[in-house]
C-alpha cells in the first residue's frame, strides 16, 4: 500500500514538472541579487550553483528579465525590469546594499 501510494506521488510531482510552464520557474529574486553582487566584484562569484540566476538575468521575458521589442533588445525597459525584480529581495532594500544594487544596475541593467 505504502508504495503505491509513493509511486503515485512520484508520477504526480514528475507530471506538474513537465507541464509547468517554464517561466512559473523563475529565479529567487535575493539569489539573482547575490550573484549579480558577485559577479559585479562586490562579493564571492558563486560559481556554478549561480548559473541558473545568472542566465535568469539574460534570458528574454516572460521566463527572464530581458526585453526585446521589434527592434531587438530594449536596453531601458529591460533595466527597469531588473531593478524592479532586485528591489523585491528585502535585502537590496537595506540602505548598506544600496550601492551594490546601484553597481549591478549600472553594470549589467541595460546588458542583453
Amino acid at each position: 500500500m505504502k508504495l503505491h501510494a509513493l509511486f503515485a506521488i512520484f508520477v504526480l510531482d514528475t507530471a506538474s514538472l513537465i507541464f509547468t510552464p517554464a517561466y512559473a520557474q523563475t529565479a529567487d529574486p535575493c539569489t539573482v541579487y547575490i550573484c549579480m553582487a558577485g559577479i559585479s566584484g562586490a562579493g564571492a562569484s558563486g560559481g556554478p550553483a549561480c548559473t541558473p540566476s545568472i542566465a535568469f538575468w539574460h534570458t528574454v521575458a516572460p521566463a527572464g528579465l530581458a526585453v526585446y521589442d521589434e527592434e531587438g533588445f530594449d536596453a531601458p525597459a529591460s533595466l527597469a525590469a531588473r531593478q524592479t525584480y532586485l528591489m523585491t529581495c528585502p535585502g537590496a532594500q537595506v540602505s548598506s546594499n544600496a550601492g551594490i544594487l546601484s553597481a549591478i544596475i549600472a553594470e549589467w541593467g541595460s546588458v542583453p
